[in-house]
């Protein structure tokens, strides 16, 4: 039973696998555009900017760790944003429970604490996001 406020997160998805990823080992992420988000997402994997990343790791959040991620650009993405930056990512590998800040829940979507959430969103750029409010019982 959830006992604090939860939050589930549909984060964009601005890309897909590559075929180099290995679920539990390994994520390849090829971009094929991006909007800025500082979090993004492919099937169960999550992916997090290094910005938004150093802006979290002071707090007590638990439930993830961090590993590297491989990214490359596909032709369209250069074909849609020139030669567009786009920031260094990691994979945001979730292994928390439903009493840790991050999770997954049932359907493979993220679920986040409220302070979580609260420090994504004033932190980093989550705008595109969909984000749905998970009510305790």
């Amino acid at each position: 039973m959830l006992s604090r406020g939860y939050y589930r997160l549909k984060p964009d998805t601005p890309g897909q696998l590559g075929n180099k990823t290995v679920p539990g080992t390994h994520v390849q992420f090829i971009f094929d555009d991006w909007f800025g988000d500082d979090l993004i997402a492919c099937s169960s994997f999550f992916l997090i900017t290094e910005k938004l990343l150093n802006k979290l790791e002071g707090s007590a959040l638990k439930g993830y760790n961090i590993r590297n991620a491989e990214i490359e650009f596909s032709p369209l993405f250069y074909d849609l944003n020139g030669n567009k930056n786009v920031p260094q990512f990691k994979w945001l590998y979730i292994n928390g429970s439903t009493e840790d800040d991050f999770f997954m829940d049932e359907e493979g979507c993220l679920v986040v604490s409220s302070l979580a959430y609260e420090e994504m969103k004033s932190k980093g750029n989550i705008d595109n996001c969909e984000v749905a409010v998970l009510i305790n019982a």
